[in-house]
């Protein structure tokens, strides 16, 4: 009789955990464009060369942030840690195509002159509540010898 009452309880919290496992998974699964909403600190900016391979695009630490509204709406900076380039800001409106993993980036304003009103997009490499990585499919600082400039964010804190 104690042998029963044991394995009844075991089965009943077996599945009770199944239970609240199943329904808390799909909670959990937040789309990219949830994921990718709120502040961000710059880790890496490297532009990416044309034969492969990657490069510090502005300097060994550079400085940053984004802020990427649940709305749509973006704005980024960046800033070399070495005075080989200028800062670069940009913000405007922002698209995410989880498919086919890209995130588009529409410039309404810009310190980069060329870049108002163009839209820029990207191949999403990874996103995660803590990490965000995407490479842009022309490179930040202009050069024939880079096709991009891969831009790796940590959430802010």
């Amino acid at each position: 009789m104690y042998q029963r009452h044991v394995l009844r309880s075991c089965g009943i919290a077996v599945a009770a955990l199944v239970a609240l496992t199943s329904s808390a998974a799909p909670q959990a699964q937040k789309s990219a464009k949830e994921l990718i909403s709120g502040n961000w600190s710059l880790m890496i900016a490297d532009n990416v060369r044309r034969e492969g391979g990657n490069v510090p695009g502005f300097g060994p630490l550079p400085k940053g942030s984004a802020r990427f509204d649940a709305d749509g709406r973006y704005s980024f900076e960046l800033m070399p840690s070495t005075g080989s380039h200028p800062s670069i800001s940009a913000s405007g409106t922002y698209m995410v195509d989880e498919a086919g993993k890209t995130l588009t980036l529409k410039v309404d304003e810009s310190s980069v002159s060329n870049w108002k009103g163009t839209t820029q997009n990207g191949t999403l490499k990874f996103v995660s509540s803590d990490h965000l990585g995407w490479v842009t499919s022309a490179p930040l600082v202009a050069s024939a010898d880079f096709t991009g400039t891969e831009l790796i964010w940590a959430r802010a804190k």
